[in-house]
């Protein structure tokens, strides 16, 4: 077995932060570096620097590496699980600490998709802040599962989610977007199977639910003619005639006026789409500042941020 760090001798970065604590757990939780740093979203050489510190701060060696990833030395096994009551301790000052005073200065931690950063939040984000100066956001995009899985793991405050997605937190509704498939050219919705597809979404929830919009068109497969790894790269591809797509989210077309554009529906007539929400736990929505700022969202999606809810894909499983 190889060695991750080259060796163990004194500090000289200083004590153990939190975020060494956080990629102690991360390398316990996966058991390979690659995967921990795409979760801590570090490049890999960055993680191996910030371990081998750790391990000089501590004066032991805390990994080995094997052939399927890394295993954790005696030592290791004890710093992570003291590493985890150090977080959960941390986090639980948090807590406290954001319990104290009015709610009008801090630091409330954001978790949502690419579509809801780049489109949705920064507007009302700028209006909070005209209201709260001293109020900061740290703001952690992913998929809407992971965000769901970091408002469990309280590694966020508040998360904006697309899709019905299952739970136990409480939500409030932002909108209803309908599906739209897009092409360079005017196409019938009977030459789709034949015609290849530009597929880039990559939310489980969200091929499910485009999955089942397609099997309840057709019996034939679709025909991915090739994979974007953005909706914008696959809008590019669509205006250069590679293809046709199908966005679930109407965003990526606001300036996209010369491209032919049908909202979708199932067979039955009801809208092809995807609800999005904002949802929260109550260990959170009870502390003043992120009190403030759900009430201030709910406000401000009822005055006109969201659309007018459709019924796309039945009643969503709401946790009260």
């Amino acid at each position: 077995m190889e060695t991750v760090s080259t060796g163990v001798s004194p500090a000289k970065d200083g004590p153990v932060d939190e975020s060494n604590w956080k990629i102690v757990i991360e390398l316990k939780r996966t058991g390979n570096i690659t995967r921990a740093a795409d979760r801590l979203f570090m490049s890999q050489p960055n993680l191996t620097k910030k371990l081998q510190a750790i391990e000089s701060e501590l004066g032991v060696r805390l990994v080995v590496r094997t052939p399927k990833g890394v295993s954790f030395t005696p030592e290791g096994e004890y710093v992570a699980r003291e590493a985890a009551d150090v977080l959960a301790r941390f986090a639980e000052i948090r807590k406290n600490l954001l319990r104290i005073g009015d709610g009008r200065a801090g630091t409330i931690k954001l978790g949502m998709t690419n579509a809801f950063a780049r489109y949705t939040l920064p507007s009302c984000l700028k209006r909070y802040k005209a209201i709260c100066p001293e109020v900061e956001f740290d703001i952690v995009t992913d998929i809407s599962g992971r965000i769901v899985e970091r408002l469990h793991d309280d590694e966020i405050h508040v998360g904006f989610i697309r899709g019905d997605l299952e739970g136990d937190f409480e939500r409030t509704l932002v909108s209803t977007d309908q599906a739209v498939l897009v092409n360079r050219d005017e196409i019938a919705l009977a030459d789709l199977p034949k015609t290849p597809q530009i597929a880039y979404l990559s939310d489980p929830f969200a091929l499910r639910l485009l999955d089942g919009w397609w099997h309840d068109r057709f019996s034939r497969p679709p025909l991915i003619g090739m994979r974007a790894n953005h909706g914008e790269t696959c809008l590019e591809m669509v205006a250069n005639g590679l293809g046709y797509a199908i966005f679930l989210s109407p965003h990526f077309l606001a300036r996209s006026t010369d491209l032919f554009c049908r909202p979708l529906d199932y067979t039955d007539g009801r809208p092809f789409g995807r609800n999005s929400w904002m949802i929260w736990t109550p260990a959170f929505s009870n502390m003043p500042l992120v009190g403030n700022f759900l009430r201030y969202m709910q406000d401000d999606i009822a005055k006109g941020t969201a659309s007018k809810p459709l019924p796309v894909v039945g009643p969503p499983p709401l946790s009260r």
